[in-house]
């Protein structure tokens, strides 16, 4: 049988239950086979791709954070950790259907391919690469757009709606066999966005300052996550940043401005940043909990941040509360950074704390 380099437990699970073939739409196939086959195929004519693609072909090109296969085996973990899959309930995991983990990770595995024709409306180009590989996954063209605009859902708009997730049906029939489109959507959704990491950074790059101002504070970030991680059983996910003092006293380059024949440098402080990221976090979080309550919720999300000396020794600890729904929703509004206890935290307040102590 065709084997998964690097598989992530949902694959081993999906392996595992695949074995039954009336759980799926057309009996005669080996589900398994398929999607172990696409999988391979992407690893050689595709994913080495990525990120060449997304530099050179973007609207402002430049040094993307990492979109390679390392990236996409990140987010079928995520995925796995937010359905509570682990090796000791491989055999009795029953949180989807076979065929909606198939469906699942068919989505996963082609969301952010269409990155190698450029980010803008990259989302949108599923079912374009997906119809690539139409006889290896079993060669239903219906199927496969099934399981394109579940991918497509993990960002951008519909009709100037950002609510993409709305416009799947809750549940559809494929053959016989019933699955749930915006559950499946919501799953991918919100592990694509919780499986950023220091992985993804280009170190290399940014020790040395060659990166394109413009493409700076993003590998910043992704850099100075230390831990990212979500328990099932809390249903909380926990991350903690670790900073330099480099890190927070100055500003980052994270856009290029134009107006008319003038072109400038949008920069923003790594702390801010972090915090926005964090408030997009927690949006993304209450909006996926809409299609995912019932099966799987998450709860609350607790981050840690540090600024660190050469030593690594803890100078100073941001105290950001945990983001959770409680209390009038009116009251929690704001942002991070315009939270009292953060204000003396955020930017430039932090950068001259900091750089007192240089």
């Amino acid at each position: 049988m065709t084997d998964i380099p690097n598989s992530q437990i949902l694959e081993r699970i999906f392996q595992a239950h695949s074995k039954d073939k009336s759980k799926f739409p057309r009996m005669p196939n080996d589900y398994y086979v398929q999607y172990a086959n696409f999988v391979n195929l992407l690893r050689a004519d595709i994913y080495p791709q990525v990120d060449a693609g997304l530099a050179s072909n973007s609207a402002t090109p430049g040094y993307y954070t990492a979109h390679n296969a390392e990236h996409f085996d990140e987010v079928v973990r995520y995925a796995g950790d937010l359905l509570g899959a682990s090796e000791a309930n491989r055999d009795s995991w029953d949180v989807l259907s076979p065929y909606e983990l198939y469906v699942l990770l068919v989505a996963i595995r082609i969301h952010d391919v269409g990155n190698l024709e450029g980010r803008e409306q990259h989302e949108k180009k599923c079912f374009k690469f997906l119809n690539m590989y139409e006889q290896a996954l079993g060669g239903d063209r219906a199927e496969l757009k099934v399981i394109a605009k579940i991918a497509e859902a993990h960002g951008g708009k519909i009709n100037g709606n950002k609510d993409t997730i709305h416009f799947l049906n809750p549940q559809e029939k494929v053959g016989n066999i019933t699955i749930r489109p915006r559950l499946l959507a919501s799953i991918l959704r919100f592990a694509d966005e919780i499986c950023e990491s220091r992985n993804r950074a280009a170190t290399y790059a940014l020790k040395r300052g060659a990166l394109p101002p413009h493409s700076e504070i993003y590998h910043k970030y992704a850099a100075a996550i230390k831990s990212s991680h979500y328990g099932s059983s809390e249903r909380r996910l926990t991350l903690e940043f670790q900073l330099e003092v480099n890190d927070v006293i100055r500003k980052w380059g994270k856009a290029i401005l134009k107006t008319g024949d003038e072109v400038s440098l949008e920069e923003d402080y790594l702390i801010d940043e972090i915090l926005d990221r964090l408030d997009k976090m927690n949006r993304e979080r209450k909006y996926c909990n809409i299609y995912s309550r019932g099966v799987y919720a998450v709860e609350s999300i607790r981050a840690t941040i540090r600024v660190v000396d050469d030593e690594l020794d803890t100078l100073e600890e941001i105290p950001v509360p945990e983001l959770m729904d409680a209390g009038y929703p009116d009251e929690d509004n704001g942002k991070l950074r315009d939270k009292d206890g953060l204000r003396a935290y955020c930017g430039e307040a932090l950068a001259a704390k900091m750089k007192d102590r240089t």
